[in-house]
């Protein structure tokens, strides 16, 4: 494929689907910092797969596009320990705040245990023992994508999930 075709081919999908795009990451991320970096991994992945988006399957190649973004600019922030940088959470390090962490481990554990089996087993699996997305989807019996996809979900309905606790307390 020609570089002109291709530079063709970015700008008519990014402009027929970044509306959706947006919509899908803002939902995933919630936050603008993540959804920014995720947008960024999103667009260089619809550049680099930008011949596999000319057919009918665009919209759920581009939404697997959005979750694999969303699920990279996830581990950015986290780390490799799985922990999030102290400052990313507003977790002081006086040790009066040590309560306040081990209650947000409890609501964690909790929202965790509230989802599918699956999403539960994936998120699990991927950001607490740091394993990676194919011993995950071999784990899971499903494809690569799937154990993305799961991962993706999970993610999103934790975020939900224990934004609905902090508005009860």
């Amino acid at each position: 494929m020609k570089y002109s075709e291709r530079i063709e081919i970015f700008e008519n999908v990014r402009a027929r689907y970044s509306v959706f795009l947006l919509s899908v990451l803002w939902k995933l991320a919630g936050d603008r910092e993540l959804f920014t970096e995720a947008m960024q991994y999103a667009l260089l992945g619809i550049w680099q797969h930008v011949e596999k988006l000319n057919g009918k399957k665009a919209p759920s190649y581009i939404y697997r596009i959005a979750l694999s973004a969303n699920s990279k600019a996830w581990r950015n922030r986290i780390g490799k320990n799985g922990e999030f940088h102290r400052s990313q959470i507003g977790i002081a390090e006086r040790p009066s705040q040590q309560a306040d962490r081990t209650e947000l481990v409890g609501k964690v554990r909790r929202a965790i245990a509230q989802l599918p089996a699956k999403q539960g087993k994936a998120i699990v699996m991927r950001y607490l023992e740091q394993q990676d997305y194919q011993t995950v989807a071999e784990n899971l019996r499903c494809s690569k994508a799937g154990a993305r996809s799961h991962v993706a979900k999970a993610l999103a309905a934790l975020k939900t999930k224990l934004a609905a606790l902090e508005e009860r307390e």
